[in-house]
């Protein structure tokens, strides 16, 4: 308050409209391979378009990016991390100016990998003279074209100006004058040669590294480690089992403490096979020694088979990019803590086939006491449809399930977000008020939609205690109760005699 001292009319404001923030709920981060595009790089896609633009057309090597693809026919937020075990860029082009033979221009890709390999330059006189038209072809067929290009000393602050025209311009090549003299271009077709994915790659190469910021940027799954940075709720390797890379994610959700890992079980297994690898006893050499244990991830059964429009044959595919469709479209017609299986929300779109349709037997021992594999099953006339919410955790608590998991992970973000607000108030109980004032329209709105039976906030000298106050410390206890899911249905029919009244049963 201004101290006031001389007449007059003073208008002060008091803005006490604090509100949590509703947050999205299904961004999925991955990290693959991919036949372009930048490397240990946190890119935001949010179509396919611009997938494929950035890191290439899909390719069994690279199943991150089928993941990818899937994904965005329903999500909308997407971070992707390209990985490479050795970064080749095709080799640069070098154009002459035709006449003398002299070493004018350089066209260089944008980034390395075997997609330019596929990439030639043409150039052709413009019908101005004394101007080029260079255009940028994908086998065969133009994607980019640059007319009336000018060269020479003379023209250097034009706005046609080779350099100027073409580079930050182009997403696929850039161009340095190596002869500034000269004004004129060799006219032919120029192919680039030599470029490599980078695949496969090893562990330590999707893992990465936390690096040393600003210098020494983090790489591979490093690189989704920290949540005051990126948003994220979901994360995946599409494709990869080894037990370094499953820690590596499971390790990054469980410390960002608002993300979900998806896993899949090893193409080929059976059923038996699938539950003895996620319980430490496949055998393998990249298998898990110990049980996949925590609730900060889910695990899936079997790979899917998807039809490639492009190579038009079909493939088979990892399921995660599937499973993460499957959770943006739950969160898109329902919320986060309705379960993301079942015939309503958990249909399987785009599947061809699965590599085995589990028998109820079968189910009843994947998803039984100690096992947590959910599997994808095939309902003769229904579809492809997930059919489990199981989390990796084996103890029995709410958490087991994924609805659970993720509806707390939303709450714990929301309040999160909204209480950093009150950091730095006086510690009394007009800020203990405050955050109760705050937190109970969250829990009311997730009540009316049918994501907690009951809760209660408690803020008081009950929870901060003299002790806690004197350490500067805060503190606020949530009491819910979770919804649980409908995942098993008895139905009973009792037979009566004639004439037996229905009432006294």
């Amino acid at each position: 308050m201004p101290v006031l001292v001389s007449p007059g009319v003073y208008v002060l404001e008091r803005d006490i409209s604090l509100y949590a923030p509703e947050l999205a709920m299904s961004i999925f981060g991955l990290v693959t391979t991919a036949s372009k595009g930048p490397v240990n790089e946190l890119t935001l896609v949010t179509d396919v378009g611009t997938l494929e633009a950035i890191f290439g057309p899909p390719n069994l090597i690279h199943q991150g990016i089928y993941a990818a693809m899937k994904y965005l026919s329903t999500g909308r937020r997407l971070w992707v991390v390209r990985v490479t075990n050795y970064d080749v860029t095709a080799g640069d082009i070098t154009i002459r100016n035709g006449a003398e033979a002299v070493d004018t221009l350089v066209v260089r890709p944008t980034s390395s990998g075997s997609w330019f390999n596929d990439v030639s330059i043409l150039t052709r006189a413009s019908a101005v003279a004394g101007r080029y038209n260079l255009s940028v072809l994908l086998d065969g067929l133009v994607i980019e074209k640059f007319e009336n290009l000018l060269l020479g000393t003379a023209h250097t602050a034009d706005p046609n100006y080779i350099t100027t025209r073409i580079n930050g311009v182009s997403p696929t090549v850039t161009v340095e004058i190596l002869d500034a003299t000269q004004t004129t271009l060799e006219v032919d077709t120029f192919v680039f040669a030599g470029g490599e994915d980078g695949a496969p790659v090893d562990d330590a190469d999707i893992i990465g590294s936390i690096g040393d910021p600003p210098t020494i940027p983090s790489t591979g799954l490093c690189l989704f480690e920290n949540p005051e940075t990126l948003d994220l709720n979901l994360l995946a390797v599409p494709g990869v089992t080894s037990t370094n890379v499953i820690n590596k994610i499971i390790s990054v959700c469980e410390t960002r403490g608002d993300c979900l890992a998806i896993l899949a079980v090893p193409f080929g297994k059976t059923v038996q096979g699938a539950v003895n690898w996620h319980n430490g006893t496949g055998g393998g050499v990249d298998d898990p020694a110990a049980a996949l244990n925590t609730s900060y991830a889910a695990l899936y059964y079997p790979w899917l088979q998807i039809y490639d429009s492009l190579k038009d044959q079909l493939l088979w595919v990892s399921p995660e990019g599937h499973v993460a469709s499957v959770i943006a479209h739950t969160d898109y017609v329902a919320d986060p803590w309705h379960a993301p299986a079942g015939l309503e929300r958990g249909l399987l779109r785009d599947v061809r086939d699965i590599e085995h349709s589990a028998t109820q037997g079968e189910r009843d021992y994947m998803y039984g006491p100690g096992h947590n594999v959910n599997p994808a099953i095939n309902f003769a006339g229904q579809g492809f449809v997930i059919w489990g919410q199981k989390t990796l955790q084996r103890a029995s608590t709410a958490l087991d399930r994924v609805n659970v998991r993720r509806m707390l992970l939303y709450m714990r973000k929301v309040i999160a977000t909204a209480a950093r607000t009150l950091l730095f108030r006086p510690n009394d109980a007009r800020t203990w008020r405050n955050f109760i004032r705050l937190v109970t329209p969250v829990c009311n709105d997730i009540q009316s939609r049918r994501g907690i039976y009951a809760f209660r906030v408690i803020c008081d000298e009950t929870t901060n205690t003299d002790v806690r106050i004197d350490r500067n410390e805060m503190h606020g206890r949530i009491l819910i109760q979770p919804t649980k899911t409908a995942e098993i249905i008895s139905i009973e029919f009792t037979l009566l005699p004639t004439g037996a009244s229905f009432d006294e049963v």
